[in-house]
Formats: C-alpha cells, structure tokens, sequence
C-alpha cells in the first residue's frame, strides 16, 4: 500500500515567496521553466521533506475564509517555536497557541497568505 508521502505541491505568487521556505532551511534541487504552463517548477528538500513549488503568477488567490475544501495548512515539527518567531519575525503570524497534549504552535503565513504550522517537541 502506501510507504510513505512523497512530496507536498505548492503554488506560489513570485520568486520572493520562496524566501520564506529557504528561511526554514529548504534548499532548491531543481528547477525547470514550463512556458507553455506559465510557471516554473521548483523542486526543495529539507531533511527528506520534499516541496513541489510552482511559481504562477496568474494563478486565483487562496480563499481564506470560508476555507475551501483541498490543503489546509503545513506543518512543521520544531525544536523551538520562539526560534521560528525570531527566523520569521517579518511574516504574518497567530498568537502561540497549546495543544491538549501541552505542545506550543503556531501558524505563520507566507508571501502567499498559505498558513504554515510549526508545532513545537515536547
């Protein structure tokens, strides 16, 4: 059956938006130019986590709210949460929230507006 997730595939506005995920130590290991697609696809990797990046400008707008059936969010297992607010101090972000298991989060947008979580170990 399944082995495991391969990758997650994000759309994105503008080159700037993937400065957010390089912040998070995601390296690009491929690119190619798709002009008959209008975008460029961008493959990155951070410790076997691999994202599927496509950079479109004329893509439609993420919906907020209501939110719209498809991907929710992100999210990100961290040492430390208060380093994520640090690292991405010039983002968007939520006041830090506890699960009921006691474990800090919080959610911090990117460029796009596209909701990532960092949920801290305990």
């Amino acid at each position: 059956m399944i082995n495991g997730l391969n990758h997650v595939a994000l759309i994105i506005s503008k080159e700037e938006c993937l400065e957010f995920y390089k912040k998070l130590g995601f390296r690009e290991t491929k690119r190619t130019v798709r002009p008959e697609k209008n975008d460029i696809l961008i493959m990155m990797e951070n410790k076997g986590a691999v994202l599927e990046v496509f950079i479109k400008p004329d893509a439609p707008l993420r919906l907020n709210k209501p939110e719209a059936y498809g991907c929710r969010h992100l999210a990100f297992d961290v040492d430390n949460v208060d380093e994520i607010l640090e690292l991405l101090k010039d983002y968007e972000c939520e006041k830090i929230r506890t699960t009921e298991e006691g474990r800090r989060f919080v959610f911090i947008s990117d460029l796009d507006h596209q909701p990532v979580e960092f949920l801290e170990k305990i």
